[in-house]
């Protein structure tokens, strides 16, 4: 599945601004897509999620690293997707540094969306500011919003033969908050920025699929839908805190094949709804909570545009 090369667009870096007025940092950048041109005829991506380091040369943080490593080497994928919760430790920048560097050593093109626990001790801009002269880091602040500060919200657009094969959506889903279920959301003007992308991708019927890190609230509906794959074994869906209409711009629009987020370490199921996948993937980290077996969340997209995913755990590879 490999072999992929990635193109146009910046990295994080190159697309920092300095107010010129003072000394803080302006991280929010354009909105043009980053682009990966794949090689082969389907399209492969693996999904790892909720790393949970915290030490960073403790046997959990090690084995969490070693782990990702042992799934690109199985399954050897296009792209490697982190949904959040990367670090949970007043050490998240600098073991977001060491992250940066054992990804970039894999040498596969990888890409991440914050969770909710990178903030528990530091800034977001704590953390970008560790990316530096990264040659297969995947990423952009994207543009700023009037209702809230976000940091993540960009596209990766997929090439193939020199043509457009599918659009990826990553999108921060905050922190915590005083809303019902105690969880961020997608904000009102991320689901707008959202909805006017998806008018583009209809110009060309670009189909999509959409990656962050707390459930919709449409997760909750797992129980009147055959599970796919996986469990609920949580007890609970811990949803976004408020619905801003996310969900029914993919129906509405119909090209938007699934949703990939983690959040709850012990869901790892997916079901089909409307015609969206909406899928955990199976947690990654150690010094996370949880007993599901640690692994990962294989996403393939075949030629003709076929979705298929599966979990495979450490003890499967």
């Amino acid at each position: 599945m490999k072999n992929t090369i990635v193109t146009r667009g910046f990295l994080l870096l190159a697309s920092l601004l300095t107010v010129a007025s003072c000394t803080e940092p302006n991280y929010f950048t354009d909105d043009n897509y980053l682009s990966l041109s794949i090689s082969g005829d389907n399209l492969r991506i693996l999904q790892v999620t909720d790393l949970h380091l915290t030490y960073g040369i403790d046997y959990n943080d090690r084995h969490t690293l070693k782990l990702i490593k042992e799934l690109n080497d199985e399954t050897n994928p296009d792209l490697i997707v982190i949904t959040g919760d990367i670090s949970m430790s007043p050490l998240g920048p600098s073991l977001f540094t060491k992250l940066i560097s054992y990804m970039e050593d894999l040498d596969t093109p990888w890409t991440f969306v914050f969770g909710n626990h990178e903030t528990d001790f530091d800034d977001y801009k704590e953390f970008l500011e560790k990316i530096h002269d990264t040659k297969n880091l995947l990423f952009k602040v994207g543009p700023t919003f009037d209702d809230t500060k976000s940091y993540g919200n960009f596209r990766i657009q997929v090439e193939k033969n020199g043509n457009p094969f599918r659009q990826l959506y990553f999108l921060d889903s905050h922190t915590e908050n005083d809303t019902e279920s105690g969880y961020g959301y997608i904000t009102e003007d991320q689901t707008n920025w959202f909805h006017n992308h998806l008018v583009e991708d209809q110009l060309t019927a670009l189909r999509s699929l959409a990656f962050m890190h707390i459930p919709l609230q449409q997760y909750t509906d797992y129980s009147n839908h055959p599970l796919i794959d996986g469990a609920m074994e949580e007890g609970i869906i811990c949803y976004q805190g408020i619905d801003t209409g996310f969900y029914d711009e993919m129906v509405n629009f119909g090209l938007t094949d699934g949703v990939f987020v983690g959040h709850d370490h012990n869901n790892n199921f997916s079901f089909l709804k409307d015609n969206i996948l909406l899928a955990y993937g199976q947690t990654t980290g150690y010094n996370g909570y949880g007993f599901l077996d640690r692994g990962g969340r294989v996403i393939d997209i075949s030629s003709t545009g076929a979705l298929s995913s599966y979990n495979i755990t450490e003890a499967e590879l």
